[in-house]
């Protein structure tokens, strides 16, 4: 009898419950964590392609017209077309409160890179969905201070991981990193622009070498799923080996999410920038 009673009201929670979507997966991770239990939530973009650059299809449109919330950092060109085809009320921008930086007028997006930034991030996703369901407001709570608590864990790690190192220059092939060099006092060199399929300039790929050389660097960072050709000239210029980091935090394995891709990039950053933990 109970567990009919227990049945029926689940069937009864899911009828009703909101459909929520995340644009990218930096979004959708703690968005599901969060809200998951009580709404539907969906993504976006599920493949590997390269967000800075995505193409908005009739498909999407007709997913984010059907949402009750779409959630969005909302840095990108094609985020902010949304303002216009959408509702309003119906798309949430989460950039609120975080200091972005800047290229010119152009923010860098990836402030999901930073543990400290991110927090940020998670904190307007939860004031979010308080003021969209305030009934469910301790539900919410509860579930976002457990979130969070889990991301001043990987701060930590970050912070005590990233004080130690050899080297403190993160050379790489996609300009997504400068957030995480700010909040851990590292430095960056990047080959490409914040959109990981832009091409290189001849001029920046000599400085890199120049720069790999000069300051004995042994290791380069490369985009998960992007072209590795150029890297790849480089360590052959310069006798540096390849790793790999994952920006995009599209995930590799079933089980994975952002806490899961941030240790492997942190592993990543200890063996590339030769860091040692002191006792």
């Amino acid at each position: 009898m109970l567990k009919t009673f227990l049945s029926l009201l689940l069937a009864l929670s899911l009828a009703f419950s909101s459909k929520l979507v995340a644009t990218t997966y930096p979004v959708y991770y703690p968005l599901k964590y969060i809200a998951g239990g009580l709404h539907s939530v969906d993504l976006l973009i599920k493949s590997q392609a390269d967000p800075h650059e995505y193409e908005l299809t009739p498909k999407d449109m007709k997913k984010l017209a059907d949402a009750n919330l779409v959630f969005s950092l909302g840095l990108e060109n094609w985020e902010k077309y949304l303002l216009t085809e959408l509702p309003r009320g119906k798309l949430v921008f989460l950039n609120q409160g975080i200091g972005l930086i800047k290229y010119g007028n152009f923010p860098d997006p990836h402030v999901w890179l930073s543990p400290k930034r991110y927090m940020l991030v998670v904190k307007n996703i939860n004031s979010t969905l308080i003021n969209f369901d305030p009934a469910y407001r301790s539900h919410y709570e509860d579930k976002y201070n457990s979130y969070v608590q889990k991301l001043k864990e990987l701060d930590r790690e970050y912070e005590n991981t990233l004080k130690n190192c050899q080297h403190r220059i993160i050379v790489t092939t996609h300009r997504a990193w400068d957030y995480l060099a700010k909040d851990y006092n590292l430095k960056t060199i990047s080959l490409m622009g914040v959109h990981a399929e832009e091409e290189p300039k001849p001029s920046q790929i000599k400085l890199i070498i120049q720069t790999i050389r000069h300051e004995g660097i042994k290791y380069i960072f490369a985009e998960i799923g992007q072209d590795e050709k150029v890297a790849n000239f480089i360590a052959s210029q310069t006798g540096a080996k390849v790793l790999f980091l994952n920006s995009s935090l599209f995930p590799q394995e079933p089980s994975d999410d952002y806490f899961s891709i941030m240790e492997r990039n942190l592993r990543s950053l200890k063996e590339g920038l030769q860091c040692h933990s002191r006792k």
